[in-house]
């Protein structure tokens, strides 16, 4: 009989838990002044930690189903993105982007040529000194007159030594390393949202990544803003993209002070006065189905485009890939195709509330892509 017992509970608890998983998501209320999901008999939901937030979902009161960070359900209000940015970032240390001949008294030397030096990775240093333009690494080849040098190369989280010898440019009397480099980036992204108390901005959705695939390492950097002239139609295989200008000589609007792998944050300075304010939905009330994006493909107007949300992930701290989206709005399809690169960051509204932002496109189908939390963004501009 206590076996007997002991089966139907268990499978009591399985259909229990395949009920609150399947049919709870989504939906929610408001307990103990945190935003959950929406429970009934045979779950009861209690607050373990209120400055942490902290809520833990039971079965009959007895059986621990879930234990997560829920936000606090106060109305988080911000002012809506969907505005183009232009980006441009300070890099630490130099980005590698080839190899080059050096002409000398003696013919053409390369000496950097037997190193595995690549493409991507950055120069940081050179005999201990920091390097963050072409002046100081002139400065300190000149000094040493052609001695060999330690060139300190950071490749991901690794970090490489290389001895070269500097070769005398014929041309300019200067000493050289033979190898071409990058002192910043600059591109173009879309504002998600400025939060009104921080006076912090949050963009992109996701990181901006070197050639070789790892987060680029900043040292500030400042925003602008942009014009989007026209686009590249995305097409099955091929990224379509924004095409837009910015004029970096022009006052900013904004510092950058993190590039992270939900995007970037800064300080923003610009004109709120036009920006609508929007709530934020916790990622708990998003759910498959109708939505909008709220973005610019021409010129600097926003407007929203209707998208549908048609699968949404389970997270309980932090991550990307939120949520998959597709473009349904045909205009939008008809001027990019889809999601092009320039729309990361385009804010993502579902129920009149700021749920998440466009991250990533499908080269398989541009009309589908990834979107990021609103909630993981927000967290990263609420004030230190």
């Amino acid at each position: 009989m206590k076996k007997l017992f002991g089966v139907f509970l268990l499978l009591a608890v399985c259909v229990a838990a395949v009920g609150y998983f399947g049919f709870c998501r989504g939906e929610t209320t408001v307990f103990e002044g945190y935003e959950v999901a929406s429970t009934s008999s045979p779950f009861s939901v209690k607050v373990l930690d209120e400055e942490e937030g902290t809520v833990e979902t039971k079965l009959f009161g007895l059986i621990g189903v879930s234990t997560e960070k829920a936000q606090k359900s106060e109305d988080r209000e911000v002012l809506l993105g969907g505005f183009p940015l232009g980006l441009e970032l300070d890099l630490k240390g130099l980005i590698v982007t080839g190899k080059a001949g050096v002409v000398t008294a003696d013919g053409a030397v390369s000496p950097c040529e037997n190193t595995d030096i690549r493409p991507g990775d950055v120069l940081v240093a050179i005999d201990g000194k920091s390097v963050g333009d072409d002046k100081a690494i002139t400065e300190i080849l000149n000094n040493k007159e052609g001695l060999p040098v330690e060139l300190c190369i950071l490749r991901g989280s690794e970090t490489k030594k290389h001895t070269v010898f500097p070769a005398k440019d014929i041309l300019s009397g200067n000493y050289r390393i033979g190898l071409t480099l990058q002192d910043s980036i600059a591109g173009i992204g879309t504002a998600t949202f400025i939060n009104p108390e921080s006076g912090k901005y949050a963009c992109l959705g996701h990181a901006i990544m070197s050639s070789d695939g790892n987060i680029v390492r900043i040292d500030g950097g400042k925003i602008f803003n942009a014009y989007i002239s026209g686009s590249v139609k995305g097409k099955i295989g091929k990224t379509g993209e924004l095409t837009g200008t910015f004029n970096s000589k022009s006052a900013s609007i904004g510092t950058i002070e993190s590039n992270c792998k939900y995007g970037n944050f800064g300080l923003y300075t610009g004109n709120k006065e036009s920006l609508e304010t929007v709530k934020i939905g916790g990622r708990l009330s998003v759910k498959p189905g109708k939505a909008q994006i709220y973005s610019t493909v021409q010129g600097t107007e926003q407007r929203y485009y209707d998208i549908e949300i048609i699968k949404v992930n389970e997270q309980s701290s932090p991550s990307d890939k939120s949520m998959v989206i597709r473009i349904t709005d045909k205009k939008l399809i008809e001027l990019t195709g889809g999601i092009v690169q320039g729309m990361s960051g385009s804010p993502i509204i579902q129920n009149g509330k700021l749920v998440g932002a466009v991250t990533h496109v499908f080269t398989s189908d541009p009309t589908k892509g990834y979107g990021i939390y609103a909630d993981w963004m927000y967290q990263l501009t609420e004030n230190d």
